[in-house]
């Protein structure tokens, strides 16, 4: 009696995986009516001059990288609904519902300074209607390039050195790298790019010259060129002149030209092609070749004996001999718009092979798949591989596992899907029939497994999904499970089960680690030298690491706003007390203290930085000790009414504490003439909470605790938080220099929260 072969297809799991990496595990678009598909074409548009097809393939693995790096965003009112890494992983098509969005881009290095690395941005609103809709997502060089002519090396100044620099970097051109480009991004507090041009005149008197370039602006290229010119006597006997040249960038686009792949035409090419009850069907593949095909080689399996290994299919006598046998070779030769190229198109060949049913249906029974491997070589040089599978027996016919188990969540792509002490996860379900499946999970390091079913809506919908699911479309339906009472900074082994079968690859993740707030009970306190002047704020040394406080600003007027007291404390012996004042008797001066760091002063007003590096953590609250006892409105600015709606003169002051999780430090001014306060709306913010107090908190004399929540937006399920802001004020609107000067807070022991 002959026993039944059953195959598990181990490429059926690569194939589920690349289906559930591409989907992000993002939920629907928030809209009302019908629904639309998008096709994103993403460029990158920099730095370049004239582009011939030789450096064209010259600099095709630095533009590859981009499109590997780039991280595609797209956005509606609610925040971010779909995050894609890598450009060429973003699906052929996208639904979404009609509605109004916005796609961004990143790609590169985002550095402060640099001779090398560059950072690209792609911004575009767009409309999704009923249909198809294509949107060409231009990434831009973002950086405010710097450059010095090689002219200015006979200005007639020896040990000529040229420094441009900002507040966050600078880079410094000597001889040796004169020829170079410097690439700055700017940070947003700081428009203004410096220079400071240094050598010595021919006499050997040193020779210095600093100047400011204003209002600098992102891809473009400023020049400085330094000349000599014959002068009188009373001048040193010449004249050194130092001219800036601004130039936009060159921006030529630059396009990436893919290695060929092969693409079935009305089925998926990456899985079994399998003999149906009426025989086969016409299988038709397509591949495609930029600047030409130069050859498509053809690899047949052992049982394909009409076929011999290597041929070329291109080839005129194999085309007439594949056609003989029913085998379709078709070439289509075209021209396609490249604007990166000197002649402004490249060829393209889009090759067309058809397995005709006859022949599919002619071939011998066998008990193993027939195989053929392609491997296509385009005019770049680029080789793709491809291969197609058929199956004409129920021995050679893969019969996928019942279930199978997802890779652990991607920390960058679903941050918010493993937290400290519970975690979402995914397998992938393949026969409908099956019931009691779910994920099982255990301490690495144990023995015993815990078994986790999904909810009996979330099971009944995967099994609905696979039913229904459309002809040619990956067997296979997603389910969830939400694991609780886990343990922080603890490694998790899980495997999918189902009754009868367990044999599933053992996957694990990690929860994430509980993050401690530096100084969190106020028991540090230093100084800083700003000036003349010795600056407090929370920490060691002189060196503001975590905390700062608005005191640079008051010590312009000789006020210390925040400082330690022993007058209270939860812990230890000291708080911090955020006590407001007048400056000069006319201008509040808010008590006030922040994670980050204050940057510098613009006058009476302050430039700062709010956030510090952070483990990218979900804790559900903030929790701190305080005291709040808000003194009677007097300092108000009437210039600034508009923005004072909820406070009035007389009235009591308003403190605030409020907590936020970003993507990045936020950059704030209270200039009013270039004013940036914190929003959040700003599409950097990824969660927010606050408490603000318009009357006392707290018994006298003592602090109590209040738990603030936390609440993440919608772009916090796919983006990482990288920075922690933590700001208290004893003056909330201190920013518009309104408030009590007899205000005052205390603050001890702060804590993140996880539940």
């Amino acid at each position: 009696m002959n026993k039944k072969v059953i195959k598990f297809a181990a490429s059926f799991a690569t194939v589920a995986t690349a289906i559930l990496l591409h989907s992000c595990a993002m939920e629907s678009p928030f809209g009302n009516g019908g629904e639309g598909l998008l096709t994103i074409d993403t460029r990158f548009r920099g730095d370049v001059s004239v582009v011939t097809r030789a450096n064209t393939r010259a600099e095709a693995a630095e533009q590859e990288t981009l499109r590997e790096n780039c991280v595609v965003y797209i956005e509606n009112s609610r925040g971010v609904i779909r995050k894609y890494k890598g450009a060429d992983n973003i699906p052929s098509s996208i639904s979404l519902n009609v509605g109004s969005y916005v796609a961004e881009a990143w790609s590169g290095d985002s550095v402060s300074a640099s001779f090398s690395q560059k950072f690209y941005r792609g911004y575009q609103p767009f409309e999704v209607t009923e249909g198809t809709n294509t949107l060409t997502l231009h990434c831009n060089i973002a950086n405010v390039l710097a450059s010095v002519t090689p002219e200015s090396l006979q200005s007639g100044l020896s040990d000529l050195k040229v420094e441009f620099s900002h507040s966050r970097g600078s880079l410094t051109f000597s001889e040796e790298n004169i020829n170079e480009k410097g690439y700055f991004m700017m940070p947003n507090a700081d428009s203004d790019l410096s220079y400071k041009v240094t050598g010595l005149q021919d006499d050997g008197t040193p020779f210095l010259r600093e100047g400011k370039i204003e209002n600098v602006k992102r891809a473009h290229e400023y020049r400085l060129n330094i000349t000599s010119e014959a002068g009188s006597v009373h001048d040193g006997g010449a004249l050194i002149r130092i001219r800036i040249l601004e130039v936009p960038v060159i921006d030529e686009t630059v396009e990436i030209f893919p290695a060929p792949t092969l693409k079935g035409l009305d089925f998926n090419a990456a899985e079994q092609i399998v003999k149906g009850s009426e025989g086969f069907t016409d299988v038709r593949v397509l591949l495609i070749g930029y600047e030409g095909m130069s050859s498509i080689l053809w690899n047949p399996s052992a049982n394909f004996a009409q076929f011999e290994p290597g041929m070329n299919i291109l080839n005129k006598d194999v085309m007439t001999s594949l056609e003989a046998m029913g085998i379709n070779v078709e070439v289509v030769k075209s021209k396609d718009a490249a604007p990166s190229l000197e002649d402004g198109e490249v060829d393209v060949d889009e090759v067309y092979v058809t397995f005709s049913k006859a022949f599919l249906d002619a071939l011998p029974e066998s008990s193993e798949e027939y195989v053929i491997e392609f491997e296509s070589t385009n005019g770049f040089h680029k080789t793709g591989y491809g291969t197609l599978r058929f199956a004409n027996s129920d021995d050679a016919i893969e019969h996928p596992a019942p279930i199978s188990t997802a890779p652990a969540p991607n920390p960058v792509s679903e941050p918010m899907a493993v937290l400290a002490h519970s975690a979402t996860l995914s397998g992938n379900l393949h026969d409908s029939e099956v019931t009691g499946f779910g994920i099982r999970y255990r301490e690495q390091g144990t023995s015993s497994w815990t078994e986790v079913y999904p909810s009996g809506s979330n099971a009944a919908a995967a099994r609905h999904a696979l039913r229904t699911s459309a002809p040619m479309k990956a067997p296979s339906a997603k389910f969830s499970v939400q694991l609780t009472g886990l343990k922080p900074s603890t490694t998790y082994e899980y495997q999918a089960f189902s009754p009868g079968f367990d044999n599933c690859e053992v996957k694990m993740f990690t929860t994430e680690a509980i993050y401690q707030i530096p100084n969190s009970s106020m028991e540090e306190w230093s100084t800083y030298a700003s000036g003349n002047k010795n600056v407090v704020f929370p920490g060691s040394g002189s060196e503001r690491t975590f905390w700062d406080s608005g005191n640079q600003g008051g010590a312009v007027a000789s006020i210390t706003m925040t400082n330690q007291s022993s007058d209270m404390a939860h812990s230890g012996m000291y708080s911090a007390k955020l006590a407001s004042a007048a400056a000069m008797g006319i201008v509040l001066a808010a008590g006030n203290i922040f994670v980050g760091s204050f940057v510098k002063t613009d006058g009476t007003n302050g430039v700062l930085s709010f956030g510090r590096p952070y483990n990218g953590s979900h804790p559900s609250k903030l929790r701190v000790y305080a005291n709040y006892r808000p003194g009677t409105v007097n300092l108000y600015q009437n210039a600034n009414a508009e923005f004072l709606t909820e406070i009035n003169k007389g009235e009591s002051d308003h403190g605030q504490i409020y907590v936020a999780f970003t993507d990045e430090a936020i950059d704030i001014r209270t200039n009013p003439n270039n004013r940036k306060l914190f929003s959040t709306e700003d599409t950097h913010v990824l969660a927010y909470g606050q408490v603000t107090w318009k009357e006392a908190f707290g018994p006298d004399g003592q602090l109590e605790a209040i738990d603030i929540p936390i609440e993440y937006f919608e772009r916090a399920h796919s983006t990482a938080a990288t920075h922690l802001v933590l700001v208290a004020c004893a003056s909330k609107f201190g920013d518009f220099f309104t408030g009590s000067s007899s205000s005052v807070m205390y603050l001890d022991d702060f804590e993140l929260i996880y539940e």
